[in-house]
């Protein structure tokens, strides 16, 4: 019997004290790397609230963002730098594209000069050896060559045995019209609080969460204010242990979940390696969003070294009045309109249409900003848990179209996810182009009159009762490229249909959610054993046509006994109950995800008095 005790054991780690969770990870004022659950940056006006995110980009930066991420998209850019009539081509063609365009839409020559200068920042914080660069925006990373094709080949092999199944047993993701196929899903066999258990049989409890100090102004009165905890299901992690010389990865956790740690043995050398190449992807993630007293991008101007600032002082009514800090200027800054008493509403909105206006303007050259939003952050050597997802995208001739993807981050804070890195369509075939949009909640902008509704439309796209969202650019999900952002970027995958119609085609994803390494670990693969009651079966039964076990000995009336109390003991789970509380877990998450939108991106509203 021991023989078989010792089998059965590699499924069900025990050494738990090393990584059992605290209980009550309330989090800490002061953070390491932001969350999309917890207020992280402050605003810079005379409130000084924490607010759910930065303060927003003016219009004329994120255009800057966009006309440099076009030139980056070049092949060789790195290379046509270097050729000055290259980069007069391109500021030509920049600035033949202004033509036409609306004064306050224009990029001036000062942020095109910008734009093409600081391209050799661009290039510096480019790795030539992993092809990881910058993507569109700050803190999204990329690369091309980062899978080898020898590995790339090995993951299509290895996953070949998750697909050929019969059509019966293949898992369909709920509401996906049959175009998801999950082969390895979170969802799937999750922690289920009260329910699943840890190795010595106690169980997980889900942390303890206190709401944000926020001030009440920031909230619509309607608001939910969904605690962003889950009291009912937590994804399950496994941990991985980072190499602390050569950053190559090991697992250390007994499985991972939802992938046989026997049957499909090859696929867990092939995620450790191919997580060994996703480390310094995100660490460069964690890298630009590393800092006790800074928000997520670049500090706002003057930090961002971009736009032109002055300083002001916080003007809000109700609120003292004193130094806020450096923004752009306000488009009044040389004529502000008064309301003459007898004055109609259209005669006053035209004189402030006609009035001469301040526009944003760039410094002329680039100064070395973006390297400075680098504060390493270092994986090697540290225990990094990790939940790994493999699905497969199909379409056919009689559903030709992937209609695309909702705006999300992942997960709750119970996972504490704190980067997402995907290997883009490692394996596709006939499917036309897709790209993953990023955008990101802000705080709101410290307006400069009351009711100046035109300022902050025309300097960061905003308006009355419109969502404090800025879109922040998208990336090619090309073939074979490796991509990681930060949680608090939401994200979405654009619609993309078959090239020919008359034929099916594919894509394959891997993806990889790490959660935050700076906070205690949470429960994982190591301390809960598998769930799966195919699993128990499957090792019970190898254990019987053991000839060197005493189970072997048992007749089959006996091993059921066996089975059934083990299933019990260890509170494993039926295939089928596992997917009810998939469904569970996706419903309760979608009506997080509706209810949770109106406080994180709450509703932008300015003083009419």
């Amino acid at each position: 019997m021991e023989g078989n005790t010792a089998s059965i054991s590699t499924l069900f780690s025990t050494s738990l004290e090393r990584y059992r969770l605290m209980e009550d990870p309330v989090p800490k004022p002061s953070w390491t790397f932001p969350s999309p659950f917890i207020p992280y940056a402050v605003a810079t006006d005379s409130r000084e609230e924490i607010c759910w995110g930065p303060q927003p980009r003016t219009l004329a930066e994120l255009r800057m963002y966009g006309l440099s991420w076009a030139i980056r998209s070049k092949p060789n850019w790195q290379r046509k730098i270097l050729d000055p009539s290259v980069v007069e081509k391109w500021r030509k063609e920049a600035l033949d594209q202004q033509e036409g365009l609306q004064v306050e839409r224009k990029l001036t020559p000062n942020m095109i000069n910008f734009v093409l200068t600081e391209l050799a920042g661009y290039a510096r914080l480019t790795d030539p050896v992993t092809g990881i660069e910058c993507g569109p925006f700050d803190a999204i990373w990329y690369s091309d060559q980062l899978i080898p094709n020898t590995l790339s080949d090995r993951l299509r092999a290895a996953v070949a045995d998750l697909e050929n199944i019969p059509d019966e047993l293949k898992d369909w993701h709920p509401g996906s019209n049959r175009q998801v196929l999950d082969l390895v899903h979170p969802s799937l066999h999750c922690i289920v609080y009260g329910r699943t258990c840890y190795s010595d049989l106690t169980r997980p409890r889900p942390p303890r969460y206190e709401r944000p100090k926020i001030d009440e102004w920031m909230l619509d009165d309607r608001c939910p204010r969904p605690a962003p905890v889950s009291d009912r299901f937590c994804w399950l992690p496994s941990d991985f242990c980072v190499n602390a010389t050569d950053g190559s990865v090991t697992l250390v956790s007994s499985y991972i979940n939802n992938l046989h740690p026997t049957k499909h043995r090859p696929l867990y050398s092939i995620i450790e390696s191919i997580l060994s190449s996703f480390v310094p992807l995100f660490e460069r993630v964690l890298s630009q969003i590393n800092g006790q007293d800074k928000d997520i991008f670049r500090d706002i101007p003057p930090g961002s070294g971009r736009m032109r600032t002055e300083l002001v002082f916080g003007t809000w009514s109700g609120f003292n009045s004193k130094f806020a800090g450096e923004t752009v200027p306000c488009i009044w800054s040389k004529c502000k309109v008064e309301w003459v008493t007898g004055m109609t509403d259209a005669e006053y909105d035209r004189l402030r249409e006609e009035a001469p206006k301040v526009f944003p303007e760039a410094f002329e050259e680039y100064t070395g900003e973006l390297e400075k939003t680098i504060a390493p952050y270092s994986l090697r050597g540290k225990t990094i848990q990790c939940i790994i997802k493999l699905a497969n995208i199909h379409l056919t001739p009689e559903n030709p179209e992937y209609k695309g993807g909702s705006w999300h981050v992942e997960a709750m804070l119970n996972e504490h996810i704190v980067a997402s890195g995907i290997y883009q369509y490692y394996d596709e075939e006939n499917i036309s182009e897709s790209r993953l949009g990023f955008r990101v909640t802000t705080g709101a902008p410290a307006y400069h009159q009351q009711d100046d509704e035109l300022c902050m439309k025309i300097l960061y796209g905003l308006e009355r009762d419109t969502h404090c969202f800025q879109d922040l650019g998208s990336i090619a999900t090309t073939a074979g490229r490796a991509l990681a952002w930060p949680n608090v970027y939401q994200h979405r995958v654009a619609p993309f249909r078959l090239i020919d119609p008359t034929k099916p085609g594919h894509r394959k994803i891997l993806a990889i959610f790490l959660v935050d390494p700076s906070i205690d670990p949470i429960p994982s693969a190591t301390t809960i054993p598998p769930q799966q009651a195919e699993w128990v079966f499957d090792a019970l039964e190898d254990a019987a046509g053991d000839p060197n076990s005493l189970l072997s000995r048992l007749p089959p009336e006996l091993l059921s006994v066996i089975y059934d109390n083990f299933l019990s003991t260890f509170v494993a789970m039926k295939r089928d109950e596992a997917e009810e509380y998939r469904i569970e877990l996706m419903a309760e998450r979608t009506d997080f995800r509706q209810e949770r939108d109106e406080e994180l991106s709450y509703t932008f509203n300015m003083c009419e008095h």
